[in-house]
């Protein structure tokens, strides 16, 4: 019998749990250099996950996930400089933020329909005009942004480890947090609906789903979801500017992360970071930090995978798996052959004329 914890099978909560223990362990052994680029990727993963959230969920791509990032920056930082809240406390308190910033957004994505073409306008629109705005508040720091204030001892509370492995692992953490959401959420009502939703949006409507409101409410959540990458982040870089969340690489890099992991998995986004970014900075690395050799990789990857694996990696794993299962179930057995019927004994002509003859004369 398959145990489920709320609609979970227990062997998949028992390899993300034995995952994420070599996780943490491995972080611990790696060296300093290679942490840094699991930190980035880990980092790209989060916001790369609430795009495919969306896209998975409504089928409409946001071009807009790396704002809800830096809102999840700019909160922590601004409220840690000036109120002194923990940043364990801004965890909690900017996806609320961030669901406050999109539910405008997500009202003006249902209002222009549902065709994804619009939805990615809207949302490209709102992540080229934040930037100038953010720029022009000057609490949030102007053009400079905002540094966290350090101290000389800072306690667990202020979230200032002196290693990446701390800020690799707190990643490690939240994407794990993420795919267990990811899966409940595909088995739960909620996915359901908004799957019928995305694939028959008239008939979701005829036979009572809420179409509007579950529109909204997924799109909040994909903001939420990808909120604290910035909280962590910017404690991890002790500075939030417009150009570090919002710069004209940081979108199409959240972009291309996605759509290499697929959105058929939860943890596509996961395994689509970690390759992307390796590969880019091995790349770096071997032309001596050229500029533009890391873009310039990012969009190499994605058109390689592109070509050879149009569904992404976790996609390509799915389809590979049916085909396992197909395989394995083998074909199905014939039917048995229908008995023969017993052939017709020939009538013998002179018992028959003889039977008629005693019939008559009876």
């Amino acid at each position: 019998m398959n145990t489920r914890i709320f609609g979970l099978s227990v062997s998949a909560l028992v390899a993300l749990a034995v995952a994420l223990a070599a996780g943490w362990f491995l972080l611990g052994a790696l060296g300093a250099g290679t942490v840094a680029v699991l930190v980035l990727a880990l980092y790209y993963a989060i916001p790369a996950a609430s795009f495919n959230f969306l896209f998975g969920s409504l089928g409409v791509f946001s071009l807009a996930q790396a704002v809800f990032v830096a809102v999840g920056a700019y909160t922590d930082v601004y409220l840690y400089n000036v109120y002194g809240v923990s940043p364990w406390l801004s965890l909690l308190i900017a996806p609320v933020f961030a669901g406050i910033i999109a539910l405008p957004i997500a009202l003006a994505s249902v209002r222009a329909g549902t065709g994804a073409v619009l939805t990615a306008l809207i949302t490209l629109i709102i992540s080229e005009a934040i930037p100038p705005i953010l720029i022009a508040i000057k609490p949030l720091g102007g053009a400079i942004g905002l540094y966290v204030k350090t101290k000389a001892n800072p306690s667990f509370w202020d979230m200032q480890f002196g290693s990446g492995v701390s800020f690799a692992r707190m990643f490690l953490v939240l994407n794990v947090l993420i795919i267990v959401f990811m899966m409940w959420w595909n088995r739960s009502r909620f996915g359901f609906f908004v799957r019928a939703i995305r694939d028959s949006p008239d008939a979701s409507a005829a036979v009572g789903i809420p179409t509007a409101r579950m529109r909204i409410l997924t799109f909040v959540i994909a903001a939420a979801l990808a909120a604290p990458a910035g909280v962590v982040f910017a404690q991890y870089s002790l500075e939030t500017t417009a150009d570090l969340f919002l710069g004209g690489t940081a979108l199409f890099e959240v972009i291309v992360i996605a759509l290499v992991g697929g959105a058929a998995r939860a943890w596509g986004s996961v395994v689509g970071a970690v390759v992307i970014v390796y590969v880019a900075n091995a790349m770096s690395n071997a032309a001596n930090g050229a500029p533009g050799i890391g873009p310039l990789t990012f969009a190499a990857v994605f058109v390689v995978i592109a070509v050879a694996m149009p569904r992404g990696l976790s996609g390509t794993w799915a389809l590979l798996a049916d085909r396992r299962r197909r395989a394995a179930g083998g074909t199905l057995a014939s039917p048995p052959a229908p008995a023969a019927e017993p052939e017709a004994r020939p009538v013998d002509d002179h018992a028959h004329r003889a039977t008629e003859h005693d019939v008559a004369s009876g």
